[in-house]
């Protein structure tokens, strides 16, 4: 996005920081002053430095400044590390908590396409790590909700077949997948009328 230097303010600032950096975007100084140089330049008006504008924005400048784009090779490295140090991987967990940058980077259509797609690409079972609860109509309908974040294909026959589970939860909740879908605020209509396969995930890995 192109701005007139004169209408950035500090929290502009960070804000369009915080976005480039969730888009997996290179923020070291190099990177900024080839791609957003109007950033770089109201950044360093009104903070004095591009490190003192990362800062301001959350982010440790330290980790920004050996950071590198998000390849399929890094998404795939920075979920095994994860994985050695025990964090819980679920969707959810990464894309709040853990590594919201990976995540994003992670199901964008030039990556995996999908949160399970990249799992699968490191290497990891995607339903040993989905975890799965007491379920009552608020897991159900955040369970979808989740699903629907990470670009997996949500008709009833996909979600049957992959994550029983939730399916049969849904079914005992809410009598039907349609009523799910449309409780979790969906359209169960379109989903229904343009059923996404496993393999058109893949297919855009």
């Amino acid at each position: 996005m192109i701005r007139n230097l004169f209408r950035w303010s500090k929290d502009e600032i960070a804000m369009e920081i915080r976005g480039l950096y969730l888009d997996g975007e290179e923020l070291n100084y190099t990177s900024v002053e080839k791609n957003h140089l109007a950033l770089l330049r109201a950044a360093c008006r009104y903070f004095g430095s591009w490190k003192d504008a990362v800062e301001f924005a959350g982010l440790d400048y330290s980790k920004i400044r050996k950071y590198k784009a998000w390849t399929k090779a890094k998404i795939i490295e920075r979920i095994q590390e994860l994985h050695r140090q025990e964090v819980d991987l679920s969707w959810r967990n990464v894309s709040t908590k853990v590594d919201p940058a990976l995540a994003a980077a992670a199901v964008r259509a030039n990556r995996f396409g999908s949160w399970r797609a990249a799992l699968e690409a490191a290497g990891l079972n995607y339903d040993e790590i989905r975890r799965y609860r007491e379920w009552d109509e608020s897991l159900v309908i955040d369970e979808v909700r989740e699903l629907a974040e990470a670009g997996e294909p949500l008709n009833s026959r996909d979600v049957q077949e992959h994550t029983p589970p939730l399916f049969h939860a849904a079914r005992r909740r809410f009598d039907n997948w349609d009523s799910t879908l449309e409780a979790a605020g969906l359209d169960a209509d379109r989903i229904r009328k343009r059923p996404r396969s496993r393999e058109t995930s893949a297919s855009c890995r």
